[in-house]
């Protein structure tokens, strides 16, 4: 799987080395191995990329590890990094933010950065929110 870092967290919550309770229940969700197919498939293919069966299943289960899991970060991530893990959430759980007023600029920060990817598959957002967690693992680390 082309994520390292958030592969080495899943292990070691599926093993109960690391973190808390809810994220091992969440990582012991997750099938590795379709896993590992699925983000291949997802991140390779197009905006519209699917997968389907054992699969998506897999995907979605590790897609809501790496929201348990962010919770887990030694640092609190910068404004763009959490407009990418709002942008890609949202996407990938079909929600679309309401549109803000003229004057809610944070809402309306949310709401272009969804807009960019409205485009894109369910499946392709949580592909790359894992790999966003991955990168924000990478450069902030994990507390136990």
């Amino acid at each position: 799987m082309s994520v390292p870092a958030y592969t080495a967290a899943l292990s070691a919550a599926q093993s109960k080395a690391k973190f808390t309770a809810e994220v091992q229940t969440a990582a012991a969700k997750v099938d590795v191995s379709a896993l590992s197919a699925a983000v291949e498939a997802v991140l390779a293919g197009g905006d519209d990329a699917v997968v389907q069966g054992e699969e998506a299943a897999a995907l979605k289960s590790g897609f809501f590890f790496a929201v348990e899991l962010v919770k887990m970060l030694t640092s609190e991530p910068g404004t763009d990094e959490k407009l990418e893990l709002y942008k890609y959430f949202k996407r990938a759980q079909n929600q679309e933010p309401a549109q803000p007023s003229f004057y809610q600029m944070e809402a309306k920060f949310k709401y272009n950065a969804w807009k960019e990817i409205s485009h894109i598959s369910e499946y392709k957002a949580q592909a790359l929110y894992i790999k966003q967690v991955n990168d924000l693992i990478e450069k902030f680390g994990t507390r136990d």
